[in-house]
């Protein structure tokens, strides 16, 4: 075998792939300012096409870069042609003195005991965690890969609803970035939370040259609580769409007559996603071509038992080139069968479009938009785009394929939820209007889950509005919600805290009262049943004669009229000692407790 005779990443300003000599094209480096970041590998049946600029299938043939070798070492002269030196004698030690040594120019400071330190720091090569922050637009200056400051660029805003998100990585890890196979859990592997993070940081915060971007109301004190509902929308659609099964290609799902077609890259519910082109008139220029010519086959395939094969389009139409279906009995492929999909296709030619990224993004229409907002279309046209180099329409499958895809998967999908959910409005459904009406009716209500879900699998807000009855799996949509709202970000307790306290409707009282509070009364509230006397019913107990040595008691005068007599035993208030002597009982106070203020005037 010949001697490879390569250095990595060896041109210093250079960022982008570069293939692994002797793998035939089966690895690559991904390199940024000429450190080799982490080597990736493309997975079965399928190679690095250093053209594209992503992995391809192995049935696409294209020329792979020949391994570099070294020159050939020329054979050494039995004599040597200069003669040896002898070894050198090594300077005696200076003798210690015991007085310090001081720097003779004091105009020039000492040399910094040990390496000097550099302006950028120093990537540790093949780690495959470090984010593309030259890709994204982010600061380089980080120590940490994945440290991630609140003094990130925000425009000017404080870092509320961004730190409260890092506040609670575990909780989004422990329940929303989770995937499962055959009902085991497991942490998803395409779904991280620094790629998040990362995403949010740029589509929600610093912007991607649009007029438009994730709304997460970022440093605005009364509405990014509001935010904070939005993602929460957007990861429950992310984990039914993706996160749970953890993909990044559409998978083959939908039975029809109790087979898997083969031609569902084509479109899956009826839907044709080659002819998904944008509103004529007046952004159809943004849909990519359809190249009859593409040949493509997903990354992603189910997990299940006897799941189907991944997606795939290549050229062909008619009877020869029927795609054929997926046998889950035998659990293999039927080629060739004219069996078609729900929409009536057979083949496969120009079926490229299927969705990708965490929201599954479909069509040619939104493909092309990702490709001239975010990629090298826009690029192309001057604008200032997160992947300059990319091509979306030349190469779809570059979404799931890049070194940056990691962070890119959560993108694009919230470049599709900015541009296509948040901005609908149609009979009278306006996307600020129910979050707001969500978080005023203690965020319990279905509706805007439900809404916004419909509009996103079916581009438009109302029940059966495409054709195809409810959105996709829609319980599990609202579960998810709800469970991020309440489990996760726990935001009726935001709100809890963050409403002022209301103003009361009348005067407050000095003292607590028993409610309901009534206006004391001079006069009593009932009549009393009979008229109090102070006389003795019985003889008294003194009348009886004393012990001998003891005096005789006194007799008691009988006691006055009870109709002069006030028998209230509380004090006499000042109103009842400037009014006259009432002759009769109703007139007089038997009220016991205290007098109130209202007593006295």
């Amino acid at each position: 075998m010949a001697q490879l005779c390569f250095t990595p990443c060896e041109d210093r300003d250079y960022t982008g792939n570069e293939v692994i000599p002797g793998t035939k094209c089966l690895w690559y480096h991904y390199c940024v300012a000429g450190e080799p970041m982490n080597i990736v590998t493309c997975g079965a049946r399928l190679w690095y096409n250093p053209v594209g600029g992503y992995c391809d299938s192995q049935e696409i043939s294209y020329d792979c870069p020949a391994d570099p070798s070294c020159p050939p070492t020329l054979v050494p002269t039995d004599i040597p042609t200069i003669e040896p030196t002898l070894a050198p004698t090594p300077a005696p030690t200076p003798t210690p003195s015991e007085k310090p040594t001081m720097n003779q120019n004091p105009s020039i400071p000492a040399p910094y005991p040990g390496p000097q330190p550099t302006n950028m720091p120093t990537a540790t090569k093949h780690s495959p965690s470090i984010p593309i922050a030259t890709e994204l637009g982010l600061s380089t200056n980080n120590p940490t890969a994945n440290s991630y400051s609140t003094d990130s660029p925000t425009s000017g805003l404080a870092t509320i609803a961004i730190d409260y998100i890092k506040s609670k990585k575990g909780l989004i890890e422990r329940f929303v970035l989770v995937s499962y196979n055959r009902g085991i859990a497991y942490p998803s592997n395409q779904y991280t939370i620094n790629a998040l993070i990362q995403s949010i940081q740029v589509m929600g915060v610093n912007g991607f040259g649009a007029d438009f971007q994730f709304s997460l109301w970022e440093g605005t004190v009364d509405k990014w609580v509001h935010g904070l509902v939005n993602l929460a929308a957007f990861l429950a659609n992310c984990k039914v769409e993706s996160i749970d099964d953890d993909t990044c290609d559409e998978l083959n799902w939908q039975k029809f007559e109790g087979k898997y077609a083969l031609s569902n890259s084509c479109g899956q519910e009826g839907r044709s996603y080659e002819d998904e082109n944008c509103v004529l008139g007046t952004t159809e220029f943004l849909s990519c071509d359809v190249d009859r010519n593409m040949q493509v086959t997903a990354v992603s395939r189910g997990t299940g038992v006897r799941a189907p094969p991944p997606l795939k389009c290549r050229r062909g139409t008619g009877e020869e080139n029927y795609a054929g279906y997926w046998d889950t009995s035998s659990g293999r492929v039927v080629p060739d069968a004219p069996f078609a999909n729900v929409a009536g296709r057979t083949d496969i030619e120009g079926c490229c479009w299927w969705g990708r990224g965490a929201l599954l993004t479909r069509g040619v229409c939104n493909m092309g938009k990702i490709n001239y907002f975010l990629g090298k279309r826009g690029a192309d046209l001057g604008r200032t785009t997160l992947y300059p180099n990319l091509d979306f329409c030349q190469y779809p499958e570059v979404s799931c394929t890049s070194a940056n895809g990691a962070t890119f998967r959560w993108t694009m999908a919230f470049f599709e939820w900015a541009e296509r959910v948040q901005r609908y409005q149609a009979n009278g459904w306006n996307f600020e209007t129910q979050i707001s009406q969500f978080v005023s009716s203690d965020m319990t209500s279905d509706s805007f889950i439900v809404g916004i879900s419909r509009i996103l699998s079916q581009g438009c807000h109302e029940f059966d509005c495409s054709g195809i009855g409810e959105a996709r799996m829609m319980n599990k949509r609202k579960k998810y919600f709800h469970m991020i709202i309440n489990d996760v970000f726990d935001l009726k307790s935001l709100l809890a805290t963050s409403k002022p306290i209301a103003k009361p409707d009348r005067p407050l009282t000095r003292q607590p009262t028993m409610r309901p509070t009534m206006r004391p009364t001079t006069r009593p509230t009932t009549r009393p049943t009979m008229r109090p006397t102070m006389r003795p019913t019985m003889q008294p107990v003194s009348m009886v004669a004393p012990p001998a040595g003891m005096p005789a008691p006194q007799q008691q005068p009988n006691p006055p009229s009870m109709e002069n007599q006030n028998t209230n035993p509380r004090p006499v208030a000042q109103s009842d000692q400037s009014a006259s002597t009432p002759s009769k009982m109703e007139n007089q106070n038997v009220n016991p407790r205290p007098v109130s203020q209202g007593d006295q005037s």
